[in-house]
């Protein structure tokens, strides 16, 4: 393990009756997950750490050759899955997740997709035991059974044709063979292996990576369903949006379960703001100060507009934004525009700043260097009262949008 190595991970074998590796479990280790209240508080980032670490860093092949991957999912990763192949993920619902209607049909349609899902740590309670018509695979902790309830008895009670029962938390032979008896075909715990710690390298994301997100984001014929379809493909993306949409500031009704429904609630254009915002954020070999500049653009371009009478608020942010794209992709701005395929309005603001948006970006990068001469021949109908009032709000948008997004 060299110096710069984290842990990612821990992995602890699924074995059947006859010893054989047949899955992994993948646990996270890099956020406390204790208790209740952690799971209800932290689980949902504690999945994305581990789906980025198995399909982002280390590989999920690497990890579990071949095998299937089991994973516990909340019940924004059940209505929201990460776009991986079926056949490399085991979704686990979590024992504290009840079967509502709508948890209901996020598993319905997580089988149709071909995903096989499992029910974590059953017990025996009957509120749990809703779950049992609707998964593949039942994982029994037997260590920890309600009174009145066996391994055998909670096996015999239940069994149907095709449903594969788990027994977990073996720590004896005397354990292991006495659930072979009882009928349970696959193994975990202990007696078998303790969770092995994985260590790896948190990778930056690809400029290509990047690109393709931001030509989905960039392109106004897109719909909101396209747009958050691109967001989810990412788990470390959509994490992030549902982070912020659900912090107190941003979201004070009702939580967003998935990016479709931060969506819905947001409204497209500022999910296309944020997620571009999130996605330049993940180039780390980049400075922080790059960042902030673009966003600090984009922000003034976006209040500029609204005292521009033509122009669009969000269009003007994107123009504000992507004015640095080349900085950030290490690629001609003209290549940029035509790798985006973006308007030709943008791409005549962007490369020649002509045109209503041209105009506003020309100011924006006035009143960002503080470059007052150039700013009052730019800006003849606006007040230096109303251009320092739109400076100081952007700059306070900047710092504001930084911080609940986890970026600054």
């Amino acid at each position: 393990m060299s110096d710069s190595s984290t842990l990612l991970m821990a992995r602890q074998p699924i074995l059947d009756r006859y010893g054989k590796t047949v899955a992994y479990e993948l646990l996270c280790r890099s956020v406390e997950i204790d208790s209740l209240k952690s799971q209800n508080e932290n689980g949902t980032m504690a999945t994305g750490e581990v789906l980025i670490g198995a399909f982002h860093d280390l590989g999920i092949d690497a990890i579990t050759n071949g095998l299937p991957a089991f994973v516990n999912l909340t019940e924004s990763w059940l209505c929201n899955p990460p776009a991986v192949q079926a056949q490399q993920l085991v979704c686990e619902v979590l024992e504290y997740i009840s079967a509502t209607p709508a948890n209901i049909e996020a598993v319905q349609q997580l089988r149709k997709l071909g995903f096989k899902v499992a029910l974590d740590d059953y017990i025996g309670d009957p509120e749990q035991g809703k779950w049992l018509p609707y998964v593949d695979i039942v994982k029994v902790d037997i260590s920890d059974l309600l009174p009145g309830y066996s391994s055998a008895s909670l096996l015999q009670q239940h069994q149907r044709d095709g449903l594969i029962w788990l027994a977990e938390k073996v720590e004896t032979v005397k354990e292991f063979e006495r659930c072979k008896e009882e009928g349970y075909s696959l193994f975990q715990g202990f007696f078998f292996s303790r969770p092995a710690p994985l260590f790896g390298k948190r990778n930056n994301d690809s400029q290509f990576a990047v690109m393709r997100l931001l030509k989905v984001l960039s392109n106004d014929e897109n719909t909101m369903l396209d747009i958050s379809s691109a967001i989810q493909s990412d788990p470390q993306l959509s994490y992030r949006i549902l982070q912020f949409m659900n912090s107190a500031s941003v979201a004070k009704v009702t939580e967003i379960t998935s990016v479709h429904h931060a969506a819905t609630m947001a409204g497209v254009n500022r999910i296309k703001s944020w997620a571009t915002m999130l996605a330049l954020g993940r180039l780390d070999h980049k400075p922080r100060a790059l960042l902030e500049q673009a966003l600090s653009r984009a922000y003034l371009c976006q209040l500029l507009a609204q005292k521009h009478g033509d122009a669009d608020q969000h269009t003007a942010y994107t123009t504000g934004i992507f004015s640095l794209l080349d900085a950030f992709i290490d690629i001609p701005l003209e290549d940029v525009c035509s790798k985006l395929g973006l308007s030709a309005t943008m791409t005549a603001a962007l490369l020649d700043h002509s045109g209503a948006y041209g105009e506003i970006l020309d100011l924006a990068i006035a009143l960002s260097k503080g470059n007052w001469p150039q700013i009052t021949a730019l800006s003849p109908d606006i007040s230096l009262a109303d251009l320092a009032d739109i400076q100081s709000k952007a700059f306070t948008e900047v710092s504001q949008q930084l911080r609940l997004t986890g970026l600054s």
